[in-house]
């Protein structure tokens, strides 16, 4: 019963998540849980497999073939579980970036707007003292404008450097999926090469298990007609 349903325990739910499938935060929430639950369900049932191989003829080849399924299982389920938690970051440090690229472009409004009421309150201050502020003097306002032209230079510079690090983390998480792509990749091609190694191995066997019989059956039947022959 269990080597028949092996490479269905090891497909089925690498088949409900396909490489690519998964796009929003939800959908990799719910694949990470889901791959949670899957790698509990394996244990109960590769364990309860390698303990049916007792009671095998072949406990060893039996104990084998368990091993190769539940890792081949676990691959599929690790696979899902790897692309949905990088979706998941990837979205979680697109977010982070539009909120403080919309602070720093709502930072000018909220810096006037303090100014404002910070000039209304120094008015009501004034008038409420009874006299009224001089006119400014050419030096005040000369240091008022170039206050206001370093605030102003500042906030391009934040800007500036917002938007390389923007780029950067862009072009860094661009290259960690081709990472992950590309190793995703190398693990699908290892794993049908030692499939193909192990179904030579298993031929070979089956082979040379059939040989042996062959000539065990030679060997019977020359016992046979040698004890027919008359003494």
């Amino acid at each position: 019963m269990w080597l028949g349903c092996a490479g269905a325990i090891a497909a089925d739910f690498a088949e409900q998540y396909p490489p690519g499938s998964i796009t929003t935060r939800a959908q990799a929430d719910q694949a990470i849980a889901a791959a949670e639950k899957e790698q509990t369900r394996l244990k109960q049932v590769f364990d309860q497999r390698d303990q049916d191989c007792y009671r095998q003829i072949l406990v060893n080849d039996c104990r084998e073939k368990v091993r190769r399924d539940r890792e081949t299982a676990r691959r599929d389920v690790r696979r899902v579980e790897v692309e949905a938690k990088d979706l998941r970051r990837k979205l979680e440090q697109e977010d982070n970036e539009r909120k403080r690229a919309e602070q720093q472009k709502q930072q000018p409004a909220t810096d006037a707007a303090r100014e404002a009421k910070a000039a209304e309150a120094q008015k009501r201050q004034e008038k409420a003292a009874g006299g009224a502020k001089p006119p400014a003097t050419e030096e005040e306002i000369a240091r008022n404008r170039a206050e206001y032209e370093r605030k102003q230079k500042e906030h391009a510079d934040r800007l500036a450097k917002e938007q390389q690090r923007a780029t950067e983390n862009a072009k860094n998480v661009a290259e960690y999926e081709q990472k992950q792509a590309d190793a995703a990749k190398r693990a699908e091609a290892n794993a049908a090469e030692r499939k193909k190694r192990e179904e030579r191995r298993a031929q070979h066997k089956q082979d040379m298990e059939k040989k042996e019989a062959e000539r065990e059956a030679m060997r019977q039947r020359a016992e046979e007609a040698a004890q027919s022959l008359p003494r």
